[in-house]
C-alpha cells in the first residue's frame, strides 16, 4: 500500500475526486451505485470515497433533520439496555487502558454525542466528568437535559475551554466528517499532550459490505432502499485497518491499538431474517478477522 502526507486536502466542494486519505485520484473504480451518488475505491489505499462529495454544511444538516434523529437504528441505539452499557464499559477500559491511569474525575469530550446515553453509562459506572458536542441540536438538547454539559456545534468551533483533555470519543462519526484528515487535526489540538482518542468507524472489507457490494453490481443497485441503508448517504468514506492508520499518521497521531469488532444484534434495527443475514455475514468475520467495525485508540505524542 503506498500513503503519502498529507498537507492540505481538497477544498471539499462537493466535486473534487481525490481520495480523502491519500490524495490519490479517483476517476473511476465505482464499487456501488447509490442513486445519483457512488463510492469509488481508491487504488492505492483502499478507502471507499463517496460522490459527489457534500460540504460540511450539508452533512451537519442531514444530522439535524426529523428522519435523522427519529430513525428506527437510532432510537434503538438510545436504549441504556444492557447491550449498550456492555459496549460502553468495553470502550472506557480500552480508553483507560491506552491512557494508563483511572479516568475517574477526568473530564472526556465524546464528540457526536448524540443524546448523552454513552456519556451517562461512563459518567455512572467510570465517575469521568461527562462533555459532548453534537451537530444535531434536537440530540444536544436531550443531553443537556440529563444535565450533561453539552454543546450544539462542530468540533472545530466547540469552545476554547474544552482543551487539554486527557481522554476523548469519537464513535460512528469519522465516516461522517466532510474532511476527515481536518477533523483528526482538530481533535489533536484539542488532547492534552499524551491524551488518546478512542474511535470506531465501519469496516469495508467486512463481508458485510463485501457481500453488499456485490448484491450492488448484480441487481443494478435495487431496491434502493437496501442499499441505502447498507451504505446510508451520511457515511461519505469507509476505511480499511491500513487507510486509517496512515489517515492517523499523517495527522500526527500515535495508534496504540487498532482491530475490529462485532455489531450486536441488539444494535440492529431490522426485521428477524435480516438479523440472521447479519449474523451469518458476521460469521464469516469472525472467521477472517474482518469484523464489521474497525475501531482504534489514537495518542498525541508527549
Amino acid at each position: 500500500m503506498r500513503t503519502q502526507e498529507i498537507s492540505n486536502p481538497q477544498q471539499f466542494s462537493g466535486q473534487a475526486e481525490t481520495c480523502v486519505v491519500c490524495g490519490t485520484a479517483m476517476p473511476g473504480n465505482v464499487r456501488v451505485t447509490l442513486g445519483e451518488s457512488e463510492l469509488r475505491a481508491c487504488h492505492s489505499c483502499g478507502t471507499w470515497v463517496y460522490f459527489p462529495r457534500p460540504a460540511a454544511a450539508q452533512q451537519a444538516a442531514i444530522h439535524d433533520t426529523a428522519d435523522y434523529f427519529e430513525h428506527p437504528y437510532f432510537e434503538l441505539r438510545r436504549r441504556a439496555g444492557d447491550a449498550q452499557i456492555r459496549r460502553c464499559k468495553q470502550i472506557m477500559l480500552r480508553l483507560t487502558e491506552a491512557v494508563g491511569v483511572s479516568l475517574r474525575g477526568e473530564r472526556v469530550l465524546d464528540v457526536g454525542c448524540d443524546t448523552g446515553l454513552f456519556l451517562s453509562i461512563a459518567a455512572r459506572e467510570f465517575g469521568i466528568r461527562p462533555v459532548g458536542v453534537d451537530v444535531g441540536a434536537r440530540a444536544v438538547a436531550v443531553a443537556a437535559e440529563q444535565g450533561i454539559e453539552a454543546y450544539h456545534t462542530p468540533i472545530e468551533t466547540a469552545p476554547e475551554h474544552l482543551r487539554d483533555l486527557r481522554a476523548m470519543t469519537a464513535i460512528d462519526l469519522v465516516e461522517h466528517v466532510s474532511d476527515p484528515a481536518a477533523f483528526l487535526r482538530e481533535l489533536r489540538k484539542r488532547l492534552a499532550p499524551g491524551g488518546v482518542i478512542y474511535l470506531e468507524t465501519p469496516n469495508i472489507r467486512s463481508a458485510v459490505y463485501k457481500i453488499g457490494r456485490i448484491l450492488s453490481k448484480f441487481m443494478g443497485g435495487r431496491p434502493a432502499a437496501l442499499y441505502e441503508r447498507l451504505f446510508p448517504p451520511q457515511h461519505i468514506q469507509y476505511f480499511t485497518r491500513e487507510s486509517f492508520q496512515a489517515l492517523a499518521t499523517s495527522c500526527e497521531l500515535e495508534v496504540t491499538q487498532i482491530g475490529t469488532r462485532m455489531l450486536p444484534s441488539a444494535d440492529t434495527a431490522a426485521s428477524a431474517p435480516v438479523r440472521a443475514a447479519m449474523a451469518g455475514m458476521q460469521g464469516i468475520d469472525a472467521l477472517t478477522g474482518e469484523r464489521i467495525l474497525l475501531w482504534a485508540t489514537l495518542r498525541r505524542p508527549s
